[in-house]
């Protein structure tokens, strides 16, 4: 899936809210840091680029896609 799927899916009305949370992650000084989190990847890429634009030298790049209870992303959203 694509990032304009995953927002699409997002706005559906039978998007279970809770069930995922999405991280925007960036880099600043060569560490990687997360700068946004959301229950919907819409609202966190908002954040994400809200905070981008207030920090310099930050690289917002992607947001990561997490079940609630789990450690690793299953899935990885590439920002342009």
């Amino acid at each position: 899936m694509n990032i304009n799927d995953e927002i699409k899916a997002v706005l559906k009305e039978d998007f279970k809210l809770g069930e995922y949370i999405y991280m925007g992650i960036a880099k600043i000084k060569g560490k990687t840091v997360v700068i946004s989190v959301g229950y919907k990847i819409d609202y966190c890429i908002k954040k994400a680029k809200e905070f981008a634009e207030l920090v310099p030298d930050i690289n917002f790049y992607k947001v990561n896609k997490i079940r609630v209870g789990e450690l690793e992303s299953c899935c990885e959203f590439k920002i342009n």
